[in-house]
C-alpha cells in the first residue's frame, strides 16, 4: 500500500509531521507516527516526503533512541508467548549473561556487522561466565548467535532496523560430539547394576524405547499396554528454575512404541511391586500413578532423574561415562546396527522426520554401508569363483 502522511503548524517555525505506518506485526492494529519539525513548511515537506519515500521501498526505520539492552528486554516479552518457557529462559540466560553485557549499550539503530563481528571474537578468546581463561565453545557462540540473529531479525518486522546486521555474519561452525554408546554387553550390565540404585526402570524404557527423559518421567501406566506390548507416548515433562509442567511430545506428536517382551515382564513385575509399595503409604495405585515416579507416587523431576543417574555413573568403575540421554542414542544405534530400517527408528524416537534420523545417526549408517560393501563382496567373490572353476 502507498503510505500518506499529513502536515500541521503548531507554531511560527515548528510543524507537526505526522504519517501512518504499517500494521504491528504481533497484533495488526495500524500505527501512527508524529515527529516534530522546526523550520519552515519547505522543510517540513521536504522531511514527510523523504519518510513517504522510506516507507514505500522499505527503509523506513522508526525514530527511537533505543538500546540493545533496551530492546532485547523488549524481544523477551514477545517471544514469551511463542516458545516454551525452558526456551524463553534459556533465552534469557543468553541475553542477559552474553549479548546485554557485551552489546547492551549500543544504539540498535547503530549496530553494524563489525561491531558484532568484533564482538564475536572476543567470545571466541574470553568472555566464560565461570572466570575460567579461554573462549566460548563453538555450541555457545552459535546458540547466541541465532539468538541475537533472530532478536535483529524480529526488530526488522517491527521497522527498529532497516535490515538485520547478523546476517552479514556466518555463524559459528560446530563439529558434531562423537556419541557415548553403549554395546549390548554394556547395556545388560548396566540394567544389572542399577537395580541397587532406583535406576532400573527409568534405563530399562530409555535402552528398549529410546524415549526422552521428559517422556520417561511423564509415562502414567494408562499409557502402559501390558497386554498388547506397547507404551504410548503423549506427554512429557518440562523443568524450569521455577517449576515444572507437563506438555506434549517433542514436535507435539503422540506415538505408540512397541515393547520387547522381556521389557513387558518387567514393567509387569514393577507395576505389582509398585502398587504394594504405594499401598503401604496409603496411596492407591491407578491409571494416573507414574511408572519411575517417587517413592511417594509424586512426579520425578528430570533434573532429579539426570542428577541420581550422573552420580550413579561416576560411581561405577570400569565403565563408560555415559549421560543419561545416550540411552536414547544407544537405543537407536542398536536399531540401526541390527538392520531395522530408519524409517521405524525415526517413529520409535519421535523425529518429526525421517532426514533428521539420517543426520543425527549418520555415522552408523556410514558402518553399515561398510558392512553392505563386505557381503557385497563376499557374494561376488564367490560366484566369480564358481564361474572361474568351472
Amino acid at each position: 500500500m502507498r503510505h500518506t502522511g499529513h502536515i500541521r503548524q503548531r507554531s511560527e517555525a515548528s510543524f507537526e509531521v505526522r504519517y501512518k505506518l504499517s500494521p504491528d506485526p504481533a497484533t495488526g492494529k495500524r500505527r501512527t507516527e508524529t515527529i516534530t519539525v522546526r523550520g519552515t513548511r519547505k522543510d517540513a515537506e521536504k522531511e514527510l516526503r523523504k519518510i513517504l519515500r522510506a516507507l514505500d521501498v522499505g527503509d523506513y526505520v522508526e525514530h527511537h533512541n533505543k538500546t540493545v539492552r533496551e530492546y532485547m528486554a523488549q524481544w523477551l516479552e514477545i517471544v514469551r508467548g511463542q516458545v516454551s518457557p525452558r526456551t524463553h529462559e534459556r533465552y534469557g540466560e543468553i541475553v542477559n549473561g552474553y549479548i546485554c553485557p557485551e552489546l547492551g549499550n549500543h544504539k540498535l539503530s547503530k549496530l553494524t556487522p563489525i561491531v558484532i563481528q568484533n564482538t564475536y571474537i572476543l567470545w571466541e578468546n574470553g568472555g566464560r561466565r565461570d572466570g575460567k581463561k579461554g573462549g566460548l565453545s563453538p555450541r555457545s557462540r552459535l546458540h547466541i548467535h541465532r539468538i541475537l540473529k533472530s532478536a535483529l531479525k524480529t526488530a526488522v518486522q517491527y521497522q527498529l532496523l532497516v535490515k538485520n546486521p547478523a546476517d552479514a555474519l556466518k555463524a559459528p561452525k560446530v563439529d558434531r560430539t562423537k556419541m557415548a554408546i553403549l554395546t549390548a554387553s554394556e547395556s545388560a550390565k548396566l540394567l544389572e547394576i542399577s537395580k541397587s540404585a532406583n535406576l532400573y526402570m527409568s534405563s530399562l524404557i530409555a535402552l528398549t524405547t529410546g524415549m526422552r527423559r521428559g517422556e520417561i518421567v511423564a509415562l502414567r501406566w494408562k499409557n502402559v499396554d501390558l497386554d498388547k506390548s506397547l507404551i504410548r507416548v503423549v506427554e512429557s515433562v518440562e523443568q524450569t528454575k521455577k517449576a515444572i509442567r507437563f506438555k506434549p511430545p517433542k514436535n507435539g506428536k503422540t506415538r505408540v512404541i512397541t515393547l520387547p517382551s522381556f521389557a513387558v515382564d518387567e514393567l509387569s513385575q514393577l507395576k505389582t511391586k509398585q502398587a504394594e509399595e504405594l499401598l503401604r503409604l496409603g496411596i492407591r495405585q491407578d491409571g494416573e500413578s507414574f511408572v519411575c515416579g517417587r517413592q511417594d507416587g509424586g512426579v520425578l523431576q528430570p533434573n532429579t532423574l539426570t542428577f541420581y543417574f550422573a552420580s550413579f555413573i561416576k560411581s561405577l568403575k570400569d565403565f563408560p561415562k555415559i549421560k543419561f540421554h545416550d540411552l536414547r542414542h544407544t537405543h537407536a544405534t542398536q536399531l540401526l546396527m541390527s538392520g531395522i530400517h530408519p524409517k521405524v527408528a525415526s517413529e520409535r524416537l519421535g523425529h518429526s522426520s525421517i532426514s533428521i534420523t539420517l543426520d543425527i545417526y549418520s555415522h552408523v549408517l556410514e558402518n553399515m554401508q561398510n558392512d553392505a560393501a563386505a557381503k557385497l563382496d563376499s557374494v561376488f567373490r564367490s560366484e566369480l569363483s564358481k564361474k572361474h572353476n568351472s
